[in-house]
């Protein structure tokens, strides 16, 4: 099975990294897939310039670190998005490379993938979520989200994932469920 993982978190071993930990876990480790991570914050990829060009099927004509995403996210069969929560959306970094995949959105690179969203936030997550599934509805595949609050309103501190072991578990379970359908269908 091929994986890619888009981590939209600067803190590496964050909550989302530690989600998405458990979810490998869930289907059975890294090492018995082709496991490819992407980490937007470490690449130079720069902004869509909307300039039209990838509308001729020559892709994106911006040669950057998209050239490597493009093929590893086509190729895949489950997209793991980790996902922090910075005003209600995905971080600016996590953005500019979806904002990049403008260059082969299609049913033929979009399609027949399980795409697994781990949202961490703090007091609103409904936009990326929401996203996801409009998304992954249009091209026939399948969404899986699982959303973390990591801050307690009444206390005003923040809650390490670490000590919210049903969060956790229940990422792992979505790499069951998820490993369950690619191997049947």
């Amino acid at each position: 099975m091929n994986v890619v993982v888009l981590h939209g978190s600067a803190h590496i071993g964050g909550d989302t990294d530690t989600l998405i930990s458990s979810f490998l876990e869930g289907i059975g480790g890294e090492a018995e897939h082709n496991t490819v991570h992407f980490r937007p914050i470490d690449m130079n990829i720069a902004h869509c310039r909307a300039c039209g060009e990838c509308l001729s099927g020559g892709g994106c004509v911006i040669d950057d670190a998209m050239q490597q995403v493009y093929p590893a996210f086509s190729k895949a069969d489950v997209v793991v998005l980790g996902a922090p929560m910075f005003w209600g959306y995905m971080t600016s970094q996590l953005k500019t490379l979806f904002d990049r995949l403008e260059a082969i959105v299609s049913r033929e690179h979009f399609g027949g993938k399980d795409f697994v969203l781990f949202v961490t936030y703090r007091s609103f997550y409904g936009s990326m979520v929401e996203w996801l599934q409009r998304v992954t509805s249009w091209c026939g595949s399948r969404c899986h989200a699982l959303t973390c609050q990591t801050f307690d309103p009444e206390t005003g501190r923040d809650v390490p994932i670490a000590v919210l072991p049903e969060k956790l578990r229940k990422a792992e379970t979505i790499g069951q469920e998820v490993l369950r359908i690619r191997e049947v269908g």
